[in-house]
Formats: C-alpha cells, sequence, structure tokens
C-alpha cells in the first residue's frame, strides 16, 4: 500500500507547475550495450561499461572515437569521472581459493595513462566524489585524490557514513529497520544526505542522520542542486517495463518523469545541467539536458594523491564473504503461493515460496558464519517491503564487498506434469558463464543439493546458463543476476509444485538441510571442505505397507508411500549416551534432522504409538558431512524390546 500511496502523490505532483523546472532536449549518445553512464565534468568525454561488467569504455563525445579504458578483472560499473577530468575505476581478481581481491585505477582520457592507486585488497573497494576530489574507499586502505579531499558520504550495510574534512569519520543510522543503505552522497552545499533504505525508499537526512525528506520508492539517485534530485523509478520484481528517470524536489513539491514514457530508463548520472541515462535492455545512452541552473560545479583535489590504511579493517584476509539473496518477500502477486491440504494437520497450509526461501537464507547464513564465513543478506523479514528490485539487490550484493552472490528459491513447472530435481542458473551461456567462477560455484552447490536422500528426484541435478535457459531475448536471462559482476547463481533447490516435496518444504529443518547441503557446495568452491568437524544424520520416515493417493498428480518411487506423523527418534553416542531427541512433525513430510553433531558412530532408535521400540540403527556422523537414513515401518509390524531410555 506504501508503494501505491507514493505513486499517486507523484502523479498528483506531476501537474505541479515552477518556473524553470522542465526537461529540454534529449539525443542519443551511444547506439547500444552502453550501462551505467558517467559524463565528464566538461561534457566531452562518456564513460559506460556493456551489462557484463566485462569492459570500460570511453567516447570523445567530440570526435565520435571509441577506446578501451580497461578490459581487464570486471572494470565496469563502478567508475566515475573526477572533478579533475580523470576516470577512477575499480578492478577485481578471482584468486584459486575463490577470494576476490579489489584494485582501484586513476586513468587520464588526454593521454591514455592508467596508474595503479590503490594496491589489491579484500572486500568492498568503490570510487566515491567527495567535495574536492575522489576517494577510493577499501576495507584496508583508502586513495585521496590530493591533500585535502574535502567531506564525503559512504554506505557498508545498514550503517551510513559521514567522513568530514579533518577525516573524522561518523556513523548514522536513519532508519533503524533497513536492509542496507545504497548511493549516500552530500548535497553540493554539504547540508544534507542522499541515500536509499532498502525496503523504504528514497530519503535525504541532515547531517545528524535526521530524515528531513521521504521521496519515496527510487533508485540510483544523484543531486541535480541543493534542492532537486534526479533518480530512476524503483520498477519492483514486475514492472521494469515501466521504468523512468525522475526530477524530485527535496520539499517534495516536485515529482515528475522526465524521461520519455517507453524508453526503460534507468541508471541516471549528473553533470552541469546534463543528465545521462541507459534504455534497458539494449542499451541506448541518452543525453537529457534541463532547463533549470545546476549545482555549483565540484573543484578538484590539489596536491598529490595519497594512501592511507584503515586503523580498523573490516574485513579478514583470508575469510570469505557470501551474500545470500532469499528470493522474493511478502506474500505477493510474484510470490507463488499454493494453498495445500495437510492431512496430518488437517487443515489446508498456505504455501508461500517466500517462506522457505527465507528459512533457508537464514539458516544458510548462521551455518556459514558458524563456519568462519563473513555473510551478508539481502532480507531477514518477510513483508512486502522486503520484495525488492532486482537492481537493488545487486546494488547491495555489490556494496557487501562479496566474493560470491548466492540467490535462493524453489521452482514449478506450472503443469500438472511435475518434476522434482534441483537446478542451478549463472549468468552466461550453457557452459560459458558471463562471470568467471560462477559454473563452478553451480555445479558444486547442485551436487550436494542433488545428495539430499530425503526427497525424491525425478532428473539429474542441473547447471544451466540463464541466457541459454531462457527465450526472452538476447543476453536477458535474470535480473537479480543482471549487471553482478560477482561470481553467482540462482538456486532453484527443488519444484515446490511437485506436491511431496512442497510438504517436505513446510519443515525448517528440511529447508536446514538444503541450506546446509548448500554450505558443502560453498565449502568445495572455495577449498574449505576440512574446515568445519561437525555433521548432519537427516532421513525419513514412511510407511511400507500404505500407499497415499493424490488424483490430480503423480508420485514418483518413495513418495508413492504414506509418510509416518508424531513419530519419536532417540540418538546416542558411540558410548551409549542419549544424545538427541527428535519428534516428527504432523506436516506429512515424515522429516527428521540432527544437525551439528560431532563425528562419531551412532544408534537410532525410532519410536511410535506408547513409545514402542520398532527399529534400531546404527549410523555414523562425518565432520562436514551428511549422513542418511531412511526408515520404514509396517502397520501391524510387532515392536521390538525396549532400550535404555
Amino acid at each position: 500500500m506504501r508503494k501505491f500511496f507514493l505513486i499517486l502523490l507523484c502523479l498528483c505532483a506531476m501537474t505541479a507547475t515552477a518556473a524553470g523546472v522542465k526537461a529540454g532536449s534529449v539525443k542519443t549518445l551511444v547506439d547500444s550495450c552502453g550501462f551505467f553512464p558517467q559524463l565528464s565534468p566538461d561534457g566531452q568525454w562518456l564513460l559506460y561499461s556493456p551489462t557484463e561488467a566485462t569492459s570500460l569504455m570511453l567516447k570523445n563525445l567530440s570526435t565520435g572515437v571509441v577506446k578501451t579504458v580497461s578490459s581487464n578483472g570486471y572494470p565496469g560499473f563502478d567508475a566515475i569521472f573526477g572533478a579533475d577530468g580523470m576516470v577512477y575505476y575499480v578492478t577485481q581478481q578471482r584468486k584459486k581459493n575463490g577470494l576476490i581481491y579489489r584494485t582501484g585505477h586513476c586513468y587520464d582520457p588526454a593521454t591514455g595513462k592508467d596508474q595503479v592507486v590503490l594496491k589489491a585488497q579484500r572486500g568492498r573497494v568503490q570510487a566515491l566524489r567527495a567535495s574536492g576530489g575522489v576517494v577510493i574507499n577499501g576495507e584496508h586502505q583508502v586513495y585521496y585524490s590530493g591533500k585535502q579531499v574535502g567531506s564525503w558520504a559512504y554506505t557498508r550495510g545498514d550503517v551510513l557514513y559521514l567522513v568530514d574534512e579533518a577525516g573524522t569519520t561518523r556513523a548514522l543510522q536513519p532508519v533503524k529497520d533497513s536492509n542496507g543503505y545504497l548511493w549516500a552522497s552530500l548535497s553540493p552545499d554539504g547540508t544534507k544526505v542522499l541515500f536509499e533504505a532498502a525496503s523504504h525508499g528514497l530519503m535525504v537526512c541532515d547531517l545528524n542522520g535526521q530524515v528531513v525528506a521521504d521521496l519515496g520508492e527510487f533508485l540510483m539517485p544523484c543531486w541535480y542542486n541543493n534542492d532537486y534530485i534526479i533518480a530512476m523509478s524503483n520498477a519492483g520484481n514486475v514492472r521494469l517495463s515501466g521504468s523512468r528517470i525522475w526530477l524530485l524536489s527535496v520539499d517534495g513539491d516536485v515529482c515528475k518523469p522526465i524521461s520519455p514514457r517507453d524508453e526503460r530508463a534507468v541508471q541516471p548520472m549528473v553533470s552541469g545541467n546534463k543528465v545521462v541515462y541507459s534504455v534497458i535492455y539494449d542499451g541506448v545512452v541518452k543525453q537529457l539536458e534541463m532547463d533549470m541552473p545546476p549545482a555549483v560545479t565540484l573543484t578538484a583535489a590539489t596536491g598529490k594523491g595519497r594512501t592511507q590504511k584503515v586503523k580498523k579493517p573490516v574485513s579478514k584476509g583470508d575469510v570469505p564473504r557470501v551474500f545470500i539473496n532469499p528470493g522474493h518477500g511478502g506474500h505477493d502477486s510474484d510470490d507463488r503461493h499454493v494453498p495445500t491440504w495437510v492431512i496430518g494437520a488437517l487443515d489446508t497450509l498456505h504455501y508461500y515460496e517466500s517462506n522457505s526461501n527465507l528459512t533457508k537464507g537464514l539458516a544458510l547464513k548462521e551455518i556459514l558464519e558458524n563456519k568462519g564465513y563473513e555473510t551478508a543478506i539481502s532480507r531477514q523479514t518477510n513483508y512486502t517491503a522486503d520484495d525488492l528490485d532486482l537492481f537493488e539487490i545487486v546494488s547491495l550484493a555489490a556494496n557487501s564487498g562479496a566474493d560470491i552472490f548466492f540467490s535462493i528459491h524453489s521452482n514449478a513447472t506450472g503443469t500438472p506434469n511435475c518434476v522434482n530435481f534441483p537446478l542451478g542458473l549463472y549468468r552466461g551461456w550453457d557452459g560459458k558463464p558471463a562471470v568467471e567462477g560462477s559454473l563452478k560455484l553451480s555445479e558444486a552447490v547442485m551436487k550436494y543439493e542433488y545428495q539430499n536422500e530425503l526427497t525424491v528426484w525425478t532428473h539429474n541435478e542441473r547447471s544451466r546458463g540463464d541466457w541459454s535457459f531462457y527465450d526472452w531475448g538476447y543476453k536477458v536471462g535474470l535480473g537479480v543476476l543482471r549487471f553482478n559482476k560477482l561470481p553467482g547463481m540462482l538456486s532453484e533447490g527443488s519444484f515446490h509444485d511437485y506436491l511431496p516435496e512442497r510438504e517436505r518444504l513446510f519443515s525448517n529443518d528440511y529447508c536446514w538441510l538444503e541450506a546446509w547441503n548448500q554450505s558443502l557446495g560453498i565449502d568445495e568452491y572455495f577449498g574449505r571442505k576440512g574446515k568445519f568437524k561437525n555433521g548432519v544424520i537427516a532421513g525419513t520416515v514412511r510407511w511400507e505397507d500404505i500407499q497415499r493417493r493424490d488424483d490430480n498428480q503423480v508420485l514418483f518411487g518413495e513418495d508413492n508411500m504414506k509418510t509416518v506423523n508424531g513419530a519419536l527418534l532417540r540418538l546416542y553416542n558411540g558410548r551409549g549416551v542419549l544424545s538427541r531427541i527428535y519428534t516428527l512433525d504432523n506436516l506429512d513430510n515424515g522429516v527428521f534432522v540432527f544437525s551439528n553433531l560431532p563425528k562419531d558412530k551412532y544408534r537410532l532408535d525410532l519410536f511410535y504409538g506408547d513409545e514402542n521400540l520398532y527399529h534400531s540403527v546404527k549410523i555414523k556422523a562425518k565432520k562436514n558431512h551428511t549422513s542418511y537414513k531412511n526408515l520404514k515401518m509396517k502397520r501391524d509390524q510387532k515392536p521390538k524390546k525396549k532400550k535404555g531410555k
């Protein structure tokens, strides 16, 4: 509802008129494959990148000559012009162990000279404009383009940082429950901070963190002058075709689109009285001249550039960092809702993919952190506001300084011909990922997900390039992987419209098990398989002689047999001491999971009805491994002699 009222407010404000507040002429600067455009302060040069960030291109707008600034280390997306006319950009290098190191560069358009100004380091490295120069902000070292660069702002996670001219840093949290902050910048007069709070929208705060303007659902904002802001629509997960460039006033009186209605305009940038932006999906770059006074031009830093060590580095040198995206958010139209009659619960349970995605995502976050990883996550709750714009998610991932991007979903055929198998999708063609490492990650994770013996698979696991898998257009692919230069993938862990699998997904422990198996694949990707000492024992309990009947769906393998509800399992360690107790739920899935078990030989006892013992089996827990044991019972099976409790 919040989005609706904000959009309504903007539509009403479009009718407002103010002297000089309007857009002028529009012209095309690049015909295709131009994204994240940046215009030099003198309007002579244009920077842009292809969708995969594989190169950084520079066009002389006077001569039309295009040259490559760099084609190494995915240099696109993060580049900016300084007031000195220099290009500042960041490259990344993926090591054999999967860790990414990022390097800061300065490039002179006039001479073509490229200089490394910030050595390779772990974590987030970002080129930012300051009031009197440029800062390349790293988690271990920071580069300043001159002796004094003035004041500047940046974000990391859910904290907004302000750095004054003396170099003193202040941490602000203007919105307490945001999923993270993005695109922070100081106003030209240095009195206000513009930022986007994920799940809340575009805002302006004062230098004490007090919000003074809530401007609605917009992304990638930049100051036009002290009173006006340029931004792109927050199109959500389903309305990218409606994306446009908007003019907003800090006082809220002006809220109007300035790009043509049918252009699908994104990624605006301001230089003087000119606004450049890209048209998705073809990458046409356009320039729009505004018929209103621009901001005062920033001054270039004086003196020789310098680097400075960060007193308390954010990231550790050898610890992998994973960005986790639990897909969807809130029970909205893009969240595939399926009501399910569960016999054990004697009720209709409502399945939402966002629920199980979040359960898996939070579990993966906890598992990885217990294994010594650093993590960031796109959401930790499940409200409509958590259904972030796909570009917003990609930007949060980039801002996290992660080594990989991991999106969690489940699949559906949408037809009665149901199947069930794990599918990993990465950006690129089959076998040819757009970002190095993505195929390796997908194959490792899918291998471990397929080893799950609690479910019934109808096909082998698959890893596919999204350009090959989807027929949405040339190189369109998945929106959450577009503009993502991290090694990354989207995991369709199973098919939730296959009824027995949906019943398993109602079990939080089953979702935890999928996250655990994902962690094993991530361990393999980073070469950390032997780093964690504990293991998992898991399985299902089914009736051996009671078939389930589903008139509307074909069942496969063991899923033709009913699962047992309410049985009790006791786990004894190698010394015969009771280690864990587990009671099966009543949701018709038969799932049990014993997590975080020390390496040992165990005895698993199954009790049913008045605690009569029906099975006793031996099984081992191995470090960083899943051991499976599926059990079966007969209706007329006689209980065995009771063992010690």
